[in-house]
């Protein structure tokens, strides 16, 4: 008894040791140092040195370009379309008719009219040699003399009813696309069509107020169109005599010639503003500059990590940005690869 008792004992020493052997086996060194440490990822980033630079001292706005005149065509009477000319996307001159309402009925009664007046004409002439002879009394001579003014006004008004079933070009211009046919049913709430005249064009855009004393008639600014690489000029003829209070923004429009049509009504445009004279320096590309919960930063190489700047921004360019205050020429600033970028963490220059 006493020996099966040392024998269990035994055997539990046994599976004792090898359950410590087994939690307890030193791991590989490599092994170690990956659970002590991970391995931290380095961006790979884009540079440029901070360099002095002549800058043109230009504000980059937001405007849109509109036709120096532009109209929506209605008709002034209702009635079917008889008979339209409306080429779209065509020159026509002022005065053209484009559309033309059923006028039947209105020409009728000018015809009746035509034979009223011709009666009443005769009956005034004949009453007025009576009246001269004493043959008349005047108030019978008057009388008819007013019927014959009557019908001539009546003639007037059918004319006139008869002109508003035209529409015609109120200016010399370029015809839109037309939204009736033939024998459409249109009254003075049917749109027909637009009209613009293309050239020259007008810009309109609005600048923060701390720049009004830049904005002088006959001063000439270039702007960019979107989608092309074309620079062109405008000059400013008019300027809004009051502050837009509500965004602290006072507008301007300037005149764009477009003798070649290149420019349509409605571009969004990106205008520079001159606001003073050339000076020196340091611009950054737009990209490495990053929005900030407390402004703007940049990040600059240095000794191998990526430093944090909060910075003060001055003129803005197509695709710079001028630096004010948080960089130094010389400086070494990271202009790609910022969005993965955090700041003190190692990063790695691109070939």
């Amino acid at each position: 008894m006493k020996l099966f008792r040392v024998r269990n004992l035994v055997i539990i020493a046994v599976i004792g040791l090898l359950v410590a052997l087994y939690y307890f086996k030193p791991t590989s060194s490599s092994q170690s140092t990956g659970l002590a440490k991970k391995q931290i990822p380095i961006v790979t980033v884009g540079i440029t040195v901070a360099t002095p630079k002549q800058i043109d001292s230009k504000i980059q706005i937001s405007g849109t370009l509109l036709a120096y005149r532009e109209a929506e065509l209605h008709a002034e009477s209702s009635g079917n379309v008889t008979n339209f000319s409306l080429p779209e996307g065509q020159l026509v001159k002022q005065g053209t008719l484009l559309v033309k309402i059923n006028d039947a009925d209105l020409k009728a009664q000018l015809v009746k009219n035509a034979e009223q007046i011709r009666h009443a004409e005769d009956v005034e002439t004949r009453q007025k040699a009576l009246l001269e002879r004493g043959g008349l009394s005047k108030e019978d001579y008057e009388a008819s003399l007013n019927t014959l003014n009557i019908l001539k006004s009546e003639k007037q008004l059918l004319l006139t009813q008869i002109a508003k079933t035209e529409v015609r070009a109120p200016f010399d211009g370029i015809i839109g696309l037309k939204y009736i046919t033939l024998g459409s049913y249109i009254t003075p709430a049917s749109k027909i069509v637009s009209i613009i005249q293309p050239d020259p064009m007008k810009l309109e855009c609005s600048v923060p107020e701390k720049y009004s004393a830049f904005l002088k008639k006959g001063s000439t600014l270039t702007f960019l169109s979107r989608g092309s690489t074309k620079r062109f000029k405008a000059t400013i003829y008019a300027v809004d005599p009051k502050i837009d209070l509500a965004t602290r923004t006072i507008a301007f429009r300037a005149s764009v010639e477009n003798s070649n049509g290149e420019l349509t009504s409605g571009s969004f445009i990106e205008v520079e503003l001159p606001i003073g004279q050339t000076h020196e320096g340091l611009m950054v590309p737009s990209e490495s500059v990053i929005p900030d919960i407390k402004g703007q930063k940049v990040f600059v190489y240095k000794s191998g990590k990526a430093e944090a700047r909060p910075i003060v921004m001055g003129i803005r360019t197509e695709k710079e940005i001028e630096i004010l205050k948080g960089i130094e020429a010389g400086d070494t600033v990271i202009t790609k690869g910022t969005t993965q970028v955090k700041a003190n963490a190692p990063v790695v220059l691109s070939p």
